[in-house]
């Protein structure tokens, strides 16, 4: 943990809020999005009223977890921002604490420091606030979430649970990655315990999905580079390919993954163009390679097995620029 401040401070913070607005990343996850939710339930409990903002459309098969929210969510934009934000004494972050992530509210965020509490289970975060709670030995950052029920003595009910649950599984891939700790196994059996379904749970998370879905699979697995001997993939979606599909952008989550069933791939790199010039990359990685130094070089972070970064220019030098990075790391994870 390397956060400064600890969970007892954060849910002081947190028991003190009159009124409080939640965010996280943008493209949120199911462990972002579960975070926002049960952070609102958690609050509800206290007899304390909070506002869930999203930076950016959700994808359809998280939309269940913020209809199970105390009171609607609001679509961040700066004309909400001018006339709202001043009203809320806590401005609560979850999941992230890196500017790049928040950009969308950046500009509104940053005069307002002394309002912002962050918690994060990621590596590093440069978000100005009052505090930041990091605890990297989280599998998810629900993980965190969940702790602060019973410190601030609220009970975790079905929907807590199953929001809680929600972001469990996706960030511990149904308990598949090396993330997994037996605190992630108890945290599940409490949940269950409490009423969330994890069966729910799967259908909802892994079979809502459109045609267009599989269609952004197949070129993405037709687009594949292979580097070092069949030891990195690179993987890329262009904004003409979207377009084919009548694809969005969230039905690029997962799709890094996919290389990662060769045996001889140790990692693996999604490159989808946003915009002329402009490419974000996913990173994955197997055995002892840390994406998350390959990110940062490119002002990015993350986990040491999944990262992500933005780099400018064309999918193809994108690609170029990161195998090169990454075979410095692979040369340096590889056994003397």
């Amino acid at each position: 943990m390397d956060g400064d401040i600890d969970l007892a401070t954060l849910a002081a913070e947190l028991a003190h809020a009159k009124k409080a607005a939640i965010f996280t990343h943008v493209r949120p996850d199911a462990d972002a999005l579960g975070c926002q939710t049960a952070g609102a339930l958690l609050l509800a409990g206290r007899g304390i009223a909070s506002t869930i903002i999203h930076l950016s459309e959700l994808p359809e098969s998280l939309a269940f977890l913020s209809a199970l929210a105390p009171s609607p969510a609001v679509h961040f934009s700066p004309a909400w921002a001018r006339e709202h934000l001043e009203s809320f004494d806590c401005l609560l972050v979850v999941d992230t604490s890196a500017r790049e992530q928040l950009e969308p509210a950046m500009e509104f965020l940053a005069g307002r420091a002394d309002k912002i509490i962050a918690m994060d289970h990621h590596l590093a975060g440069d978000l100005p606030c009052r505090g930041v709670f990091r605890d990297t030995t989280a599998a998810a950052c629900v993980e965190i979430m969940a702790e602060l029920f019973p410190i601030l003595d609220v009970p975790i009910d079905a929907n807590a649970a199953t929001t809680l649950l929600a972001g469990l599984v996706a960030d511990t891939g149904w308990f598949r990655f090396d993330n997994v700790t037996t605190r992630s196994h108890e945290l599940a059996a409490r949940l269950l315990r409490a009423g969330a379904s994890s069966a729910d749970i799967y259908r909802r998370l892994a079979q809502r999905e459109s045609r267009a879905k599989l269609e952004l699979i197949e070129r993405a697995l037709q687009s594949i580079r292979w580097f070092n001997d069949d030891a990195i993939a690179v993987m890329s979606i262009s904004q003409a390919d979207m377009a084919a599909c009548c694809a969005r952008p969230w039905q690029t989550e997962g799709l890094v993954d996919y290389p990662l069933m060769v045996a001889s791939v140790a990692v693996s790199v999604f490159l989808t163009q946003t915009a002329p010039g402009k490419i974000r990359a996913s990173l994955r990685s197997k055995r002892d390679v840390d994406v998350s130094k390959v990110s940062a070089l490119f002002g990015g972070g993350g986990h040491a097995r999944a990262a992500g970064c933005r780099l400018d220019g064309s999918l193809e030098t994108a690609g170029e620029t990161l195998v090169r990075s990454i075979r410095e790391e692979l040369n340096r994870a590889a056994p003397a």
